[in-house]
């Protein structure tokens, strides 16, 4: 029994997560912050499939946002409705995730701002640009399209945030500090491709792609942290069973 107890604290001292994350993670926390992840993957999901049966939508060049506009739009409008509260979810899983220190509050407030604005941007449609739908002209600025475009900044921004946050959280570990360097990447990368997206003018060109860049660098480095954690879970219970497989 106490050689076993003693290779799980071991273990737990020495995991490349711990103390800055993982010590702070159960199943249920991590299945809370995986609702994040979750709501990206079938956002992403929806977007595409939406994206290429759409009559006259070019994904290349297209926003994702114009999905919302048109025969069909309700679907990427529940898209956005439903990624939104599910990332927000995630907020709070983040929040039990960190427990306290640097980023322990911000991170997780950023990430339920980001959420909020999701379920905004589903609410408010953006404005037709450039033709799309096919037959409708290229809309004035309405107040549910400012409200949308002012949403979709504050989702991109907040994104870029919580990558920054979350290397500040990391760098506090000398141990993590190449993850906190890929957080930081991310983040960065993030706002390179959204500021592509601007450059491009929304729409036309390499518009589509430079946006669903943007939001995928961050995506996949969430996935890859909340991956670790589900690493740490299943290790740490199988250590567990096994202190108490021999005290029994």
């Amino acid at each position: 029994m106490t050689t076993v107890s003693s290779q799980l604290d071991k273990y737990l001292r020495d995991d490349d997560l711990t103390p800055s994350l993982a010590s702070g993670a159960t199943r249920a926390t991590v299945l809370l912050v995986g609702c994040g992840t979750l709501g990206g993957l079938l956002f992403t999901i929806v977007y595409m499939w939406e994206g290429l049966t759409r009559f006259g939508y070019d994904t290349v060049a297209e926003p994702i946002s114009a999905l919302s506009l048109g025969a069909g739009g309700w679907l990427q409008r529940v898209n956005f409705i439903t990624f939104g509260i599910l990332f927000a979810v995630s907020a709070l899983g983040w929040r039990r995730l960190l427990l306290r220190g640097a980023s322990s509050v911000s991170l997780p407030v950023t990430r339920a701002v980001v959420g909020i604005g999701l379920v905004v941007d589903g609410i408010m449609s953006q404005d037709a640009v450039k033709g799309f739908p096919i037959g409708v002209a290229t809309a004035q600025p309405s107040l549910h399209g400012t409200i949308h475009d002012v949403a979709a900044s504050v989702v991109i921004l907040g994104l870029a945030v919580s990558s920054f946050l979350l290397a500040r959280r990391l760098w506090t570990d000398p141990d993590l500090h190449a993850w906190a360097l890929w957080s930081a990447i991310a983040g960065l990368l993030t706002i390179v491709f959204i500021s592509a997206f601007g450059m491009s003018g929304g729409s036309g060109g390499l518009a589509g792609i430079f946006e669903r860049m943007s939001g995928a660098v961050n995506s996949l480095f969430g996935l890859a942290i909340l991956i670790r954690l589900i690493g740490f879970i299943g290790r740490t219970k199988s250590m567990h069973e096994r202190s108490g497989q021999t005290r029994s």
